[in-house]
């Protein structure tokens, strides 16, 4: 009968040695379960995640082209980029650096959105994954055609909208090209748009996306290495530290759609509206004389 009953020192400890197994066991079903759960679950999440932040980037774009437009509108021409390798609390932090009308070398090689000069904060001007929004611009000199930062490099209102060679030719002399492959040469399938017809690329504001490279941070560090994925040829064109691309057939950014291919990775987001486009949304397009 003693050996019975529980109430017994020794039967006390054989009961709780036993709850305390099975606690252990329990405890690893769960992570086991939890374990089973993020690895099904974590993938679609960050998916969701990330196509969140596409979309946050995008409306950026987009509220950065609106601020470029009311630039163009006060001003006649397109803003010079900022110097995206300033630090906080330089003075030309976020400002557009020219000289003699003409936008300065660093300002074409490490150009930012100017969030100073369009009235933004430099929140405004960063992407969702906290890079700043880089920023080139047919602007400078040594171009093979007018500067749209130049004075009134945006005002087409002296061209007859009825003489379609005269706009056309206007236009023809400046702008870049956009493409959606690595081979961009003039005349090629890969041109999306070319400087013909109007549709010359006035300016491309470039996020570059997850992996970041080739952009700089809000404190002007520039991020040469990737944060994930490295990057593929035609996020190497997009990058900033290189001199802005002029000279035919190189006077290209790219704009292609999102590779998961490690050979080919692409994650940038890119805004690119024509020339003509600008100068109609300001009010500065052609008019009869």
């Amino acid at each position: 009968m003693i050996a019975n009953n529980l109430s017994t020192p020794l039967a006390l400890a054989r009961t709780g040695a036993r709850a305390r197994g099975f606690s252990l066991v329990e405890m690893a079903l769960v992570l086991l379960i939890v374990g089973l759960l993020a690895a099904v679950f974590l993938p679609a999440t960050n998916v969701m995640l990330d196509n969140s932040r596409r979309k946050e980037t995008r409306a950026k774009l987009e509220a950065l082209e609106q601020a470029m437009v009311r630039f163009v509108l006060a001003n006649r021409r397109l803003p010079c980029p900022a110097d995206g390798d300033l630090p906080p609390g330089n003075a030309n932090q976020g400002l557009e650096l020219a000289a003699g009308g003409a936008c300065t070398a660093l300002a074409l090689t490490n150009g930012v959105v100017p969030w100073r000069s369009l009235g933004v904060s430099q929140t405004d001007a960063m992407d969702a994954w906290n890079t700043m929004v880089s920023y080139r611009v047919w602007g400078g000199a040594g171009l093979p055609g007018p500067s749209l930062t130049l004075v009134d490099g945006m005002n087409m209102q002296a061209l007859d909208p009825t003489n379609p060679g005269a706009v056309n030719t206007w236009l023809s002399t400046r702008g870049f090209r956009a493409c959606n492959a690595a081979a961009c040469a003039v005349g090629s399938a890969a041109e999306l748009t070319s400087k013909v017809n109007g549709n010359g690329v006035a300016y491309f504001l470039i996020s570059h996306g997850p992996n970041r490279f080739g952009g700089f941070s809000a404190d002007g560090n520039y991020l040469g290495t990737s944060v994930g994925a490295p990057p593929g040829p035609l996020e190497n064109i997009n990058r900033s530290t290189v001199p802005l691309r002029f000279a035919s057939p190189n006077d290209f950014y790219v704009d292609a759609d999102f590779a998961e291919n490690p050979a080919a990775y692409y994650d940038d987001l890119v805004l690119r509206p024509t020339i003509l486009s600008v100068a109609m949304a300001a009010g500065l397009g052609p008019r009869r004389p």
